[in-house]
C-alpha cells in the first residue's frame, strides 16, 4: 500500500467518524430531545468519537510526508506512474 492510498483510507475513515459524531449531536434527532438517558448516551458516544478523531488526525500528521519531492528523487514505476523515492508518495 502506498502512502497516498493509506492517506485516502484514513481520510475516508475520518470523514465517516465525523459524520457519525455530527449525527449524534444533531439537536433535531429524537434522541437529543430533552435530557433523558438516550441524549446522555448520544453525548457520551459523541465525546468518544471526538477522541477517535483526534487520534486519527495525529496518525495522519505522522504519515503525511513533508517531502518537497526533488526531481532527483522522482522515478516512474512499472505501470508508468510517477512517484517520489524519498517519501514513496505517488505524484
Amino acid at each position: 500500500m502506498t502512502v497516498k492510498n493509506a492517506l485516502k483510507i484514513l481520510d475516508g475513515y475520518y470523514e465517516r467518524k465525523l459524520s457519525l459524531k455530527n449525527g449524534l449531536q444533531d439537536p433535531t434527532k429524537s434522541w437529543n430531545l430533552g435530557h433523558d438517558l438516550a441524549s446522555q448516551v448520544a453525548e457520551m458516544f459523541a465525546d468518544h468519537m471526538e477522541l477517535d478523531l483526534e487520534v486519527l488526525d495525529s496518525i495522519k500528521k505522522q504519515i503525511q510526508p513533508k517531502c518537497k519531492h526533488p526531481k532527483k528523487m522522482q522515478d516512474i514505476d512499472s505501470n508508468g506512474n510517477r512517484y517520489c523515492m524519498d517519501c514513496n508518495l505517488d505524484l
